[in-house]
């Protein structure tokens, strides 16, 4: 009706701007488009062939209930990617933006985990229906499961870079501000 919306927190959010240079982002729309990924062999990268089964790392997915951009049952398909024997698949009762920004202390926010650990099944239903609800944000969840994994705390260091890797420019860099 002609009037500026009322403030909202995900409105801030939805205009954040990636300042991605129009090559990298017709990089990345290729990607998605052509779902290179999930084909073995079929993306190379600085002459290097990627594969992501040989990632064996632990892996912490996330996806949201109702995300209209990237629908929970596609991230979920990522769970079989990677050749992780340690998987842990989230499902955050929210949609794209608010799935992610769930902070601790929300009453409305739930998350669903599986209550077995280790890789999970293909079938989506499957895992679904070995999931069980938890009140609250999942970043409590997160947080434990990185702490698990992190290793001795150390100190930050006082300044950026070193003698061998010095900084090159203030954040949020050069690439930012590239139009090619």
């Amino acid at each position: 009706m002609g009037d500026d919306p009322p403030a909202f927190d995900v409105l801030f959010w939805n205009a954040d701007a990636t300042n991605l240079s129009a090559t990298l982002m017709g990089d990345f729309l290729h990607l998605f488009e052509t779902l290179a990924f999930t084909k073995q062999g079929e993306v190379e990268m600085a002459g290097h062939p990627i594969d992501l089964s040989k990632v064996k790392s632990d892996l912490f997915i996330l996806g949201g209930t109702t995300d209209h951009i990237t629908p929970w049952r596609a991230c979920y398909r990522s769970t079989q990617l990677f050749g992780s024997k340690d998987v842990t698949f989230v499902l955050s009762q929210a949609g794209h933006m608010q799935a992610i920004l769930n902070p601790p202390g929300n009453p409305k926010a739930r998350y669903y985990v599986s209550k077995k650990p280790g890789h999970p099944p293909a079938d989506v239903d499957e895992w679904l229906q070995g999931a069980e609800e938890v009140s609250g944000s999942w970043w409590p969840f997160w947080m434990e499961w990185v702490r698990n994994r992190a290793g001795k705390l150390i100190a930050a260091p006082a300044s950026l870079g070193s003698k061998q890797h010095p900084p090159m420019d203030p954040a949020p860099g050069r690439y930012v501000l590239d139009e090619a």
